[in-house]
């Protein structure tokens, strides 16, 4: 019993001292735990709160870093400031970096870099990636670009595939971004100074032997291009050896996209494939001021193409072109001369229309229906060459429709010469070339001649000028030279000669044969009878001499079933009149003419556009006895 009692009170006593314990454990828990939660945010706050730091210290502890790896030295006016959180970061404010030449200079208002954890951990600092606010670079193109101390710099200077070049490709790098950012670049001469602003850039590029990714927009001349560059092996690429490569532009007036393998070195060079785009060709090239002398608008342009380009030339093959709704296949490609660039193609289609190539040609008729007297403005086309070559199995030059035709375009020394060397056109063929170039006194040179076998004279008329009262078959061959400054000018100036023969044609709105027949029996109805119907003509042929706008029409003849002709006269060229005499005369089936047969004489006067004919009055109603009387009486032995 009394065993009994006394383990109650030793139970008794050792519940009251566990419960006196855990009295105690709670009250030294709560303590602990409040200040282990004090340590906690007095922790988390200075992790989340910058700590200002010396610039000194701060740059002392980067400089080493950014110079080693980019050759770029550091210099800083403002504060600096270290955080933890969310991730460790540096901010340095009113920094300067430059290499030793100062090509290359940058001047931002703030600077914020990552830090990376492992190092830092270990007691150094080392920037994963940069961050650099309304940067103010500065680029000099007469000084060397890069530092002997830069990470590239020494990948640059390894030989390839020795083991100095592996250690420089895992030289480390990082990220740069720049933020609202201007880019100055001045010329070789520091005459010349151009400015890109806005500019909102990002180049990933861990490693230097890592790939490497730009992708940058700014705004440049009134636009807002985005660009894109990305290299597989930079270090390679910087040793002079190859590395496959992508880039992009895309802007209002430009679209251009590259993939292939890319070569630095004394001779750096791209080969791969090539396409682009833009709206307007002359926009795209102003925007690199390019000033090209293209003949036309040249809009709507697509291009893709296999290229080979270096610093001083470019070869495009596999070409696919099209531009103002012209499609080509071919070549194309630019080389130099010494310093002169000679631009050469060799290019194919199934269709042509050279009318957008004429767009932009000066007219040569002016509002009055006369030759225009506006002056001729010559575009500059003496800096650079061109030999240019085009087959088109159709082809339409103004009004002209060609086929299987092989034209050429030759630029040398501010001479241009367009050529058609053959073509089909209405059952015939055709050939000529055209030459311009500026004399001395700035006035235009023209050359030209042309040539025509066999052509349909009437389809020929219907397109050339829309007149339908010209058939049959035409040879013809004509050369013309002038000089001047507007077109009036130059056909005041005007010299040549031309040669034309028609056979197996006809002529409308005369009928020669008829008038002939019917003037022996009713004379004055002749000139009813001549302007209605038809004429057949075997062969007509006249030549044609020009000296200074005047056009003289000497051994003109023609002959058909019932008459033959003879005609000359003189055209003159600036005032775009005639004044041609004729005399027909009655003929057999074969256009013999008949002894003492009828004879007719008539005159072509007046503009070109809508000439007189009148026939010869007199010599009608002298064959009417009825209208003779009429006549005036002339005395023997006097003058008429």
């Amino acid at each position: 019993m009394s065993n009994s009692t006394g383990l109650s009170r030793e139970l008794d006593r050792l519940r009251t001292g566990m419960r006196q314990g855990r009295a105690v454990m709670r009250g030294l828990s709560r303590g602990w735990i409040a200040a282990m939660l004090a340590v906690a945010a007095i922790g988390l706050a200075a992790a989340v709160a910058p700590w200002t730091f010396s610039t000194g210290a701060m740059l002392e502890e980067i400089a080493g870093q950014i110079e080693a790896s980019c050759g770029l030295r550091a210099a800083a006016k403002g504060r600096s400031t270290f955080s933890l959180l969310p991730r460790p970061h540096i901010t340095i404010e009113d920094v300067a970096f430059a290499d030793p030449s100062f090509a290359l200079t940058i001047e931002s208002e703030r600077l914020r870099g990552n830090v990376r954890v492992p190092p830092l951990l270990a007691g150094r600092l080392e920037l994963s990636d940069v961050e650099l606010l309304r940067p103010r670079l500065s680029i000099a193109l007469d000084r060397k670009p890069m530092s002997a101390s830069g990470a590239a710099a020494r990948a640059a200077a390894a030989r390839p595939s020795t083991p100095e070049a592996e250690r420089a490709d895992r030289a480390p790098l990082g990220s740069v971004a720049i933020v609202s950012g201007e880019v100055r670049v001045l010329s070789g001469d520091g005459a010349r100074e151009e400015r890109i602003e806005n500019v909102d850039a990002t180049l990933d590029w861990t490693s230097v032997g890592a790939p490497a990714m730009f992708d940058a927009a700014f705004s440049w001349r009134g636009e807002r291009p985005r660009a894109m560059l990305w290299v597989q092996k930079p270090g390679a690429l910087l040793r002079g050896e190859t590395s496959p490569m992508m880039m992009r532009i895309d802007s209002d007036n430009l679209r251009l996209e590259a993939d292939g393998v890319a070569q630095s070195g004394p001779k750096p060079r791209f080969n791969g494939r090539l396409s682009a785009s833009s709206p307007s060709l002359r926009n795209a090239l102003r925007l690199a001021d390019v000033f090209a002398p293209l003949p036309g608008p040249f809009e709507n342009v697509q291009l893709t193409a296999k290229a080979s380009v270096g610093l001083r030339d470019f070869q495009l093959t596999e070409l696919h072109f099209s531009a103002d709704e012209n499609d080509f296949e071919g070549v194309f490609g630019l080389r130099h001369d010494g310093d002169r660039p000679i631009l050469h193609g060799t290019l194919a289609s199934s269709f042509v229309s050279l009318k957008p190539m004429t767009a932009d040609a000066p007219a040569l008729i002016g509002p009055d229906g006369q030759w225009s007297r506006e002056t001729f403005v010559l575009p500059a086309i003496d800096g650079a060459d061109v030999d240019l070559r085009l087959s088109a199995a159709r082809a339409r030059i103004l009004r002209l429709n060609l086929e299987d035709a092989a034209l050429s375009l030759m630029l040398r020394g501010g001479r241009l010469e367009v050529a058609l060397a053959e073509a089909q056109a209405y059952k015939g063929s055709v050939k000529g070339r055209v030459t311009l170039a500026a004399n001395a006194s700035g006035a235009i040179e023209l050359h030209a001649n042309a040539q025509t076998q066999a052509v349909d004279a009437g389809a020929l008329a219907w397109d050339l000028a829309a007149r339908p009262d010209l058939g049959g078959n035409l040879d013809s061959s004509i050369v013309l030279d002038a000089a001047g400054e507007s077109p009036a000018e130059m056909m005041r100036e005007l010299d040549g000669r031309a040669s034309l023969v028609l056979s197996e044609g006809e002529v409308g709105g005369i009928d020669l044969e008829r008038a002939l027949r019917r003037a022996d029996k009713r004379p004055l109805s002749s000139a009813l009878d001549i302007r209605s119907g038809h004429t057949l003509i075997d062969r007509a042929a006249a030549t044609i001499k020009i000296a200074k706008g005047a056009a003289a029409i000497v051994d003109g003849e023609a002959r058909g079933p019932g008459f033959s002709l003879a005609f000359a006269g003189s055209a003159r060229i600036p005032e775009r009149s005639l004044a041609i005499k004729a005399q027909a005369r009655e003929a057999d089936a074969a256009g013999s003419p008949r002894d003492n047969g009828v004879q007719i004489a008539f005159d072509v006067v007046g503009g070109w556009d809508e000439p007189s004919f009148a026939l010869d009055a007199a010599a009608l109603i002298k064959r009417s006895g009825a209208a003779a009387p009429l006549l005036p009486r002339i005395e023997p032995g006097t003058d008429r």
